[in-house]
């Protein structure tokens, strides 16, 4: 009976020790021992406005002949156009006259149309434009600590002074 006691008793010592193997988890903090921010690029428009001085010709006190022109000219085209023909065909005249004598007093009028002085004014002008502007923000910061004789490093929104570190031991 010795012989199957030992083997079973050695089984059990065994088991035991697995059984009572233990975990347990602590959290250690660490100091920092560098931070280094992180930044990214935004593009902003940035809208404005350019505004400039031009000169630009301005005419006065001339007269309007070919206005005038016209109006008589396609008054007495008409007259004279309904003195020609009859019946139907004295519509037609009429509207013909009228229409020639308009042209032919605009033609006439235009060339007697005569501005009597030219001067210039100063004009300023403006037009938006929109400028992209380029510019580096931080947006986070690296920390770098040692722990155990190796360089650890967490990512974070601000600059930490210590970063906490979860340690487990096992017996």
């Amino acid at each position: 009976m010795s012989k199957i006691i030992l083997p079973v008793a050695l089984s059990v010592l065994f088991s035991t020790s697995a059984v009572m193997a233990e975990n347990f988890s602590t959290v250690e903090y660490v100091n920092v021992i560098r931070s280094t921010p992180s930044y990214s690029t935004i593009q902003e428009e940035v809208p404005s406005q350019k505004c400039y001085d031009v000169q630009e010709q301005v005419s006065s006190g001339g007269t309007n002949n070919d206005v005038i022109g016209a109006v008589v000219g396609g008054a007495l085209g008409g007259v004279l156009g309904h003195q020609v023909g009859g019946g139907k065909g004295k519509t037609a005249a009429t509207v013909g006259g009228a229409v020639l004598g308009t042209l032919a007093g605009q033609n006439v009028g235009s060339k007697y149309n005569t501005p009597s002085s030219t001067t210039y004014q100063t004009v300023r002008k403006c037009e938006n434009i929109t400028t992209v502007k380029t510019r580096q923000v931080v947006d986070g910061y690296i920390n770098y600590a040692k722990f155990k004789g190796r360089e650890i490093s967490v990512e974070s929104n601000s600059a930490l002074k210590q970063i906490p570190v979860t340690v487990t031991y096992s017996y």
